[in-house]
């Protein structure tokens, strides 16, 4: 559809389930969908009240609580509900409104028999005896199915906005926008519902493979239990193998396309470093057939091309398809409850400005480069170049309540780095002309501002206050040698590693623990 306009004249709009798009918007021009809110009859979560806790057997056992359904509802759910793949299982404990401290996330085994959860048995620290020991009776525990779709989901097309709009609740993200370009997302809520401790499964609102011109602003996200706002660039293949001097074999990542005529380059997956690449002449089979997931495609281009092994990401190469002249700005985000406050990687000219973020379990703000394959979820990414991170007040991340999950993208308040193919911080700077200026960091459970792997750029009149101020949170995940490394950063304001060019400079530090007011979350419930 093309010049259409959606307004809802703000009506509530009740989804009898939550695994399916809710809205859908598909290849359009110039469409507006406003003023409305959106909830679920049968929300893809519950809450119950914790009675017991066998640490040993990883079993909590819970009474149901008034107006919420037993968690034994969700069974059945991973083998009938989901077109996109199977559901997973997941609990979080609360105690008076709060996770648990040194608590997160935490997986749960399939079928749930009536009045007990049994924990997935991994080597997470949080679902080891020591941690659920102190789990106690009374707690509230969020039980959460997470998987389907977005409950507002734009796919393609050009100049899409949502705006005046209030979301209760998805079983991935609230809206997600796929290979759109001038698109907006404004004057946009994502909450609990009222009587509700969490609004979505996974992420708000998230800008994927974005075109030129996208913006998120003057929204708010509170609850996530995923990255709360994010415009980032994946891979769209990675290669299998060099067939000739112009020629490869490569597998999508997911569903990428790149048509005839795209220019790409190439992203070693042991550096994360971006090499030039050539534009595309032919592939088989061609790009008219419906792509396979994760299909093998034979491309031939128009010159010769560097020397590539397999595993080497292929990335678009034109900054009109990553995400230039776009923006995430004059947002609020009070409380992500795993994930980061913004989360950007892969971009070409993006600038986060004037966002108050408040606790986050990671990063508050994080450009956070991926090479490692690890799932059909997590997707390879390219570096980040041409980014401005400006003016933003970073309130409390990565403590006390924070998990420390994913140490790597969990180092600093704002962040800056890297992850190679075997998930460690590469000595290389993939990551080009980035400015980080005019920030106030206050109360990092971790390093206030931490950067790696860059080139060019400026650090420059920030302040950082209070920063360090968890040292208990758990560091997972890494080897002895980073992990000596990463404490011993963690003590510092302003940590800089791997990086050339950079212009460090005015930055005031005082390790000097915040005031009440200022380590505070921003208002969770902004409805203005």
């Amino acid at each position: 559809m093309t010049d259409l306009t959606v307004d809802l004249d703000d009506s509530t709009v009740y989804f009898a389930g939550a695994f399916l798009q809710g809205f859908a918007i598909v290849n359009c021009q110039r469409v507006t969908l406003t003023r409305l809110r959106a909830d679920f009859i049968s929300p893809p979560f519950t809450h119950v009240q914790l009675t017991a806790v066998d640490p040993l057997a990883r079993r909590l056992s819970y009474t149901v609580l008034p107006h919420w359904s037993d968690p034994v509802a969700f069974n059945g759910l991973a083998q009938s509900a989901a077109p996109t793949g199977p559901l997973t299982l997941w609990a979080m404990a609360f105690r008076n409104g709060d996770i648990v401290p040194g608590t997160s996330r935490m997986g749960v085994t399939q079928p749930i028999l009536e009045g007990a959860l049994s924990l997935v048995k991994n080597n997470v620290p949080w679902v080891q005896g020591p941690t659920l020991s102190t789990l106690q009776a009374g707690d509230t525990v969020v039980v959460f199915v997470r998987g389907g779709q977005a409950t507002i989901s734009v796919e393609g097309g050009d100049a899409i906005t949502v705006s005046d709009t209030t979301i209760y609740g998805s079983s991935t993200q609230a809206i997600l926008f796929n290979s759109t370009s001038h698109a907006v997302a404004e004057r946009v809520r994502v909450m609990p519902r009222r009587e509700g401790l969490i609004a979505t499964n996974a992420g708000g609102i998230i800008f994927v493979n974005c075109g030129a011109d996208d913006h998120v602003r003057n929204s708010f996200v509170s609850r996530s239990l995923d990255d709360a706002l994010a415009m980032y660039e994946t891979d769209v293949a990675t290669v299998a193998q060099q067939i000739g001097q112009r020629q490869l074999t490569v597998d999508r990542v997911a569903f990428g396309r790149f048509p005839n005529g795209t220019k790409v380059n190439f992203v070693d997956p042991a550096s994360g470093i971006e090499l030039s690449g050539a534009t595309i002449l032919s592939q088989q089979p061609p790009d008219s057939v419906p792509p396979v997931f994760g299909g093998a495609v034979t491309v031939t281009f128009d010159t010769d091309l560097p020397r590539l092994g397999p595993k080497f990401g292929m990335a678009r190469a034109d900054p009109a398809s990553r995400g230039a002249g776009s923006s995430i700005e004059e947002n609020v985000v009070s409380d992500v409850l795993f994930g980061r406050g913004v989360y950007a990687t892969g971009n070409m000219g993006l600038t986060v400005g004037h966002n108050e973020i408040g606790h986050t379990s990671d990063a508050g703000i994080g450009i956070s480069q991926n090479s490692n394959i690890l799932t059909f979820v997590v997707s390879p990414t390219p570096p980040a170049h041409d980014l401005v991170i400006r003016s933003n007040v970073v309130r409390g991340s990565l403590g006390p309540m924070a998990s420390g999950a994913g140490s790597e993208i969990a180092v600093g308040a704002i962040m800056v780095a890297t992850t190679n193919a075997t998930n460690d911080f590469p000595a290389s700077s993939p990551n080009t002309n980035i400015l980080i200026e005019r920030n106030i960091v206050l109360g990092s459970g971790r390093t206030g501002i931490w950067v790696n792997e860059v080139a060019g750029g400026a650090i420059r009149d920030n302040v950082i206050r209070g920063s360090g101020q968890h040292p208990e949170l758990p560091l997972n995940g890494v080897d002895p040698q980073t992990r000596t490394g990463l404490l011993q950063d963690f003590t510092q304001a302003l940590v800089v590693h791997n990086s050339r060019n950079l212009e460090v400079r005015d930055n005031v530090t005082n390790s000097n623990p915040v005031g009440d007011d200022e380590g505070k979350d921003p208002p969770r419930d902004r409805r203005d």
